[in-house]
């Protein structure tokens, strides 16, 4: 069996690979440069898909606790099914230590200060306005001292900067002084 990740919306199969491999190059340099890779960490990848993140930090921590929280079947990943996500883990051999969650990051994730570190690929952009609510609860959802590491797309980068600054440190990722419109960049927050 062949491991399934998906297609991302407005690409093809061959783009959403070529995406992947250039978000896991960039995620584990920034990951690894935050925490050693023997931590053990509770994290949490919000807006999991079929679990491309999990796997990127299943890799960087090998000792780390994994919960993919997502609706699942959202038209933004084709064929995003909580079945697939599991049989993906369990083909790469790491089902053990990560599991999944359906659940709306809109609404409140219990217990809050749970988790080490948050991650987060190419998800918000997709939820409008509601992803300042989902922010708040990844935020809430991390423990005094954790981080938030977000690649996304940020065509409203100011309002985005705007809220963050108000719940937690930026670390890294502002990027450009003049951002263009939908670039994606990737963003490290560090929650007080």
């Amino acid at each position: 069996m062949e491991v399934d990740f998906g297609k991302y919306h407005h690409s093809t199969i061959e783009e959403s690979r070529r995406i992947r491999a250039e978000a896991e190059a960039l995620f584990s340099t920034r990951l690894l440069s935050l925490y050693s890779s023997d931590s053990r960490l509770r994290i949490l990848d919000a807006g999991c898909g079929l679990g491309f993140m999990c796997y990127v930090a299943a890799k960087c921590f090998p000792q780390a606790e994994i919960t993919g929280v997502d609706i699942f079947g959202h038209e933004s990943l084709s064929d995003g099914t909580l079945i697939q996500a599991n049989k993906n883990m369990e083909i790469l051999g790491i089902h053990g230590r990560v599991s999944f969650l359906e659940h709306d990051l809109t609404k409140p994730l219990y217990p809050e200060g749970h988790y080490d570190l948050a991650i987060s690929n190419l998800v918000f952009h997709n939820i409008g306005k509601k992803r300042f609510k989902a922010y708040g609860t990844v935020l809430d959802s991390l423990k005094s001292g954790g981080y938030f590491v977000i690649g996304d797309l940020f065509p409203h980068i100011g309002e985005e900067l705007k809220f963050f600054r108000g719940r937690a440190d930026i670390v890294s990722g502002t990027g450009e002084k003049k951002p263009s419109q939908w670039a994606y960049r990737i963003i490290v927050l560090k929650k007080a």
